[in-house]
């Protein structure tokens, strides 16, 4: 199976020097959570929700919204790229080995797309004997909603995650993403008062911005199913529950990569 079978096409681009609200509004309208960034129709950098999130947490964020902050600031220059005929299994052994999750699919000089650790759900999804409890990344790590936005977006990145269950009294009350973070961070940035901007984005809540309730999985269902329903609905992290309905782990499209390069 060749890159050109799964990648998504076409893609979503803009010019490096965009302000990057322009880049936050493209993720939202389009549903994506990466953008190519061009400079005179050139690639030269990627920019992802991740970098959104590192970027909307931090102090100079504090001090320039998104609209005053250029692509060029946050994105991470010269991506690694793939041709149209490279196989599926070596896309995916890249993206693991170099912790990223889009590689722009290059013919020639032309960008004929992108391929992203979701559309690996477009493989996961013929394994009809596979359960998603053999697959799941088990014992996860959770936040409640009393924890703080900027607690969570830490552990996001300092443990390269795209989702946190979120539980309250042993019980799973909602889910927070990277998107989650980076967005709601994103909008609060322009609509803070510039003089409380800092304690207030200190003091918003997990329970603020999560998803709730979580769309969950369980370790009885097939991958296949499964797989079709993260990518029809872009979830990123699926909540996995025992036959009990207690959480016991997490199905990511990092696991749905993984799948993807060990079985093919």
């Amino acid at each position: 199976m060749r890159v050109s079978q799964i990648m998504s096409s076409p893609v979503v681009t803009l010019d490096k020097d965009q302000p990057l609200a322009n880049a936050i509004d493209l993720m939202r309208r389009n549903e994506i959570s990466r953008l190519v960034a061009l400079e005179a129709g050139k690639i030269v950098g990627m920019i992802t929700e991740k970098d959104i999130a590192r970027e909307m947490g931090s102090s100079t964020a504090y001090r320039l919204p998104p609209g005053r902050m250029h692509v060029s600031n946050v994105m991470t220059p010269n991506p690694i790229t793939v041709a149209p005929e490279v196989i599926v299994k070596r896309a995916a052994e890249i993206m693991l080995d170099h912790d990223i999750s889009g590689l722009p699919v290059v013919e020639g000089e032309h960008l004929a797309g992108i391929v992203t650790k979701l559309d690996f759900a477009k493989v996961c999804a013929e394994y009809d004997d596979v359960y998603v409890g053999q697959v799941m990344e088990a014992s996860p790590t959770t936040v409640s909603p009393g924890d703080r936005v900027v607690h969570a977006r830490r552990v996001l990145l300092d443990e390269d995650l795209v989702g946190l269950p979120v539980m309250e009294g042993g019980k799973l009350v909602g889910v927070v993403t990277v998107r989650d973070v980076a967005m709601k961070l994103a909008a609060f940035q322009e609509v803070a008062p510039n003089q409380h901007k800092s304690e207030r984005i200190r003091n918003l809540l997990v329970g603020d911005i999560m998803s709730q309730p979580a769309t969950t999985t369980r370790t009885d269902a097939m991958l296949p199913e499964v797989s079709r329903l993260m990518l029809e609905r872009r979830f990123s992290t699926l909540p996995v529950l025992n036959l009990e309905g207690e959480l016991v782990g997490l199905l990511t499209k990092t696991e749905l990569t993984r799948i993807a390069r060990e079985r093919l």
